[in-house]
């Protein structure tokens, strides 16, 4: 399999996934922390399942425990962020501005990985900034809870992907990214153990079959986006091509979700976000 059909498999199934999760938390039963908790155990155990398979390897780990507790602080947070926000607001509207994360992997990169910012990525940061403003301005710019919480999410994940950066030279990918999922379900269930009574609600049959649809279709993103990087080795023309996303979840959002309240500024601010994450990448 080619490294293009991969890319495509793994933006499919993403903005599949953003719906499904808006879908699943629009019950009003459904704890967001507990649900961040359930389905980051039952992705990672995916994922696990899957780098068992190929093989389970893992470097050297003491030397790497700064950075693995980071990312199970930014990952564990970060995912508790993104489905209070998926409560309060449209996945639509949510995935524009969850797209800001690209501005905090840049600072990331230039701060602690020495990265060069040139000035058509400064332009693409205030593209991705613009989108954001236009999508929450409402007779003035209002940052709603639901924005804000979208915005904390986008720093960690952003964060977060500048960390992984380093933690993957010495470490085998979906691995990894098993750990990743797991520690931090673990860790946010430590600091919220009264979550698991909020988790009977998920338990029901048919909650259980959406779960795992979901979980599958995230897993498959997040491994197959990975195994495009293995086999193009090109991550300057896959990384535009990945956040395609962006406007895809848009528009599956307006046709399957009815997400059509200020429909011109989020395809406007979708295309924006799309060009600006280009110039930055």
């Amino acid at each position: 399999m080619n490294w293009q059909i991969l890319v495509a498999v793994s933006v499919i199934t993403y903005s599949v996934s953003v719906l499904l999760q808006r879908i699943l938390l629009k019950d009003e039963k459904i704890d967001s922390v507990a649900f961040s908790i359930v389905f980051q155990l039952l992705t990672g155990v995916l994922i696990l399942g899957y780098a068992l398979m190929r093989g389970f390897s893992s470097p050297n780990l003491l030397p790497l425990l700064p950075n693995l507790a980071l990312m199970t602080f930014l990952y564990g947070a970060g995912n508790v962020f993104i489905f209070k926000a998926l409560k309060a607001i449209e996945a639509s509207e949510f995935t524009i501005i969850f797209a800001t994360r690209t501005v905090w992997i840049i600072l990331a990169a230039v701060l602690f990985l020495s990265e060069q910012f040139s000035l058509v990525q400064l332009l693409g940061t205030g593209l991705i900034l613009s989108s954001v403003v236009l999508v929450s301005w409402q007779k003035g710019l209002k940052l709603s809870r639901g924005v804000l919480l979208s915005l904390a999410a986008a720093a960690c994940f952003g964060l977060a992907f500048a960390n992984d950066a380093f933690i993957i030279r010495n470490f085998d990918v979906p691995s990894y990214l098993g750990i990743a999922f797991i520690v931090p379900a673990l860790a946010v269930w430590m600091v919220f153990p009264k979550s698991s009574s909020k988790m009977l609600p998920m338990l029901k049959k048919s909650f259980l079959k959406k779960l795992g649809v979901l979980s599958v279709l995230y897993a498959t993103s997040a491994i197959t986006i990975f195994l495009a990087y293995q086999i193009g080795r090109n991550a300057a023309q896959i990384a535009p091509l990945n956040q395609t996303s962006t406007v895809l979840t848009v528009l599956l959002a307006i046709i399957f979700l009815g997400e059509k309240s200020q429909l011109t500024r989020k395809l406007i601010g979708a295309v924006l976000s799309f060009i600006g994450i280009i110039l930055v990448g």
